[in-house]
């Protein structure tokens, strides 16, 4: 409710600069009152809005694919950061667009470096850099790993190769094709009602252009973001082969989880308490 209230208070000074318009076009609009008569040529206010709010969020919502959360992260911070997307998503598309763009050359170059030996397809490169493989060494979470990372200790045979199939990651997906379709259908409707407007000399308000060029752009991450699996919640386990070499040292791994180290009450007052900081570079 408060980004949508936002977006509304966002969007009347551009209203009320196209109703400053009037004088240029046969077609008014303005808030009209009960006793008023509606003509198939004026728009409320409201009216407008609504139109621009539910084609942004139909291709914002709808076309943010957010990487999968770690596992301390609450639903709190999970909800709030997908809120943060789809505000920059909102307010600078271009910065979205590049994100998915790295994202999608990224899983290609993974697609690319696993396809030979284990025949992955673009939505395994996509699962493995949004952080699609954790790490647990004696039954204990360790690391989500990197591609690269993953590669090399399959190579060295410190862990087994994950089987998971284009079908199992497409089922821990929350996006599917209809969900898709009706973003696709909510602009191309948008689309249409603007183009029959522009083709009567009807008058067409800088919301709705703004909209528009908002939910064009929006749609080039979309389509970087097709085969990327969206709002996937938990990881796929990777176990550390007990027969094999020592566990890498920690702090080695790109994205460690913090470990808590206990220490004996009859040297606490020898010892500070402490822990190991995970590093936590992020995703690509």
């Amino acid at each position: 409710m408060t980004l949508l209230l936002c977006t509304v208070l966002f969007y009347i000074p551009f209203v009320a600069a196209s109703l400053s318009l009037q004088s240029l076009n046969d077609t008014h609009i303005l808030v009209i009152s009960g006793s008023d008569s509606l003509s198939c040529n004026t728009r409320t206010l409201w009216d407008i809005l609504l139109t621009c709010w539910l084609t942004l969020f139909a291709c914002t919502w709808t076309a943010i694919h957010p990487d999968i959360p770690s596992m301390n992260e609450g639903v709190v911070a999970i909800t709030f950061r997908r809120l943060l997307l789809m505000v920059m998503a909102l307010l600078g598309p271009e910065f979205v667009i590049s994100w998915a763009a790295w994202q999608f050359l990224c899983a290609r170059q993974v697609t690319e470096n696993f396809n030979n030996a284990f025949g992955w397809t673009l939505t395994h490169g996509f699962f493995a850099w949004m952080g699609g493989f954790i790490l647990y060494v004696d039954g204990k979470p360790r690391a989500t790993l990197t591609p690269d990372e993953l590669l090399q200790f399959v190579r060295e045979g410190s862990v087994e190769m994950p089987v998971i199939t284009e079908a199992d990651i497409e089922d821990r997906s929350k996006g599917d094709v209809l969900s898709k379709s009706v973003a696709i259908l909510q602009l191309v409707w948008f689309i249409i009602q603007l183009i029959a407007r522009y083709a009567q000399n009807l008058l067409v308000t800088l919301p709705e252009i703004d909209t528009l060029s908002v939910a064009a752009l929006t749609c080039i991450a979309y389509g970087l973001w097709w085969k990327k699996p969206k709002d996937v919640g938990r990881p796929h386990i990777v176990h550390w082969n007990s027969g094999a070499i020592t566990p890498p040292p920690h702090g080695s791994l790109a994205n460690e989880y913090v470990i808590f180290i206990n220490i004996p009450v009859r040297t606490r007052s020898n010892f500070p308490a402490f822990c190991v900081a995970a590093k936590d570079v992020g995703h690509c």
